[in-house]
């Protein structure tokens, strides 16, 4: 296994709340995560779309949808500020909340997973997520 694919599995096996830790550490450098858009519909489900960067190359883009009406207050109050990713916010309120992997493909240039992160049983948000292995290449060969 390579350098790229060993830290593409650390980062599929990142517990809810830790990719941006596990890159940081892997990468030895500061991580960036970045709320780049976040609209409402009407039916009151939310999109959010992220950016997560290592010093200035684009290392996973992520689009996240939840609904208002499932989540608690605290957790909606502090999604809509667009300060902190979902993990943090999980992390910081103590909710225990598991992944459940819906699908995974893979190339020479990235990986797109999609999956849920569920908390009770209940769906609270629905992430599709792009890693950019060349990125993590690029980034590793500075």
């Amino acid at each position: 296994m390579n350098k790229i694919e060993g830290l593409l599995n650390k980062i599929l096996d990142a517990p809810v709340g830790q990719v941006v830790t596990i890159l940081g550490e892997a990468l030895n450098c500061n991580i960036k995560l970045q709320v780049i858009e976040q609209n409402k519909n009407s039916s009151g489900q939310f999109v959010r779309n992220i950016s997560i960067m290592a010093q200035e190359f684009l290392v996973i883009k992520a689009n996240v949808k939840f609904d208002s009406a499932v989540l608690p207050e605290v957790i909606i109050t502090d999604l809509l500020k667009k300060k902190r990713g979902i993990g943090t916010i999980l992390n910081m309120n103590n909710i225990k909340a598991t992944r459940k992997m819906l699908s995974l493909n893979q190339d020479e240039n990235s990986a797109l997973r999609e999956y849920q992160i569920i908390h009770n049983e209940v769906v609270w948000f629905t992430i599709i997520e792009e890693i950019k292995l060349g990125s993590l290449g690029s980034y590793n060969n500075s």
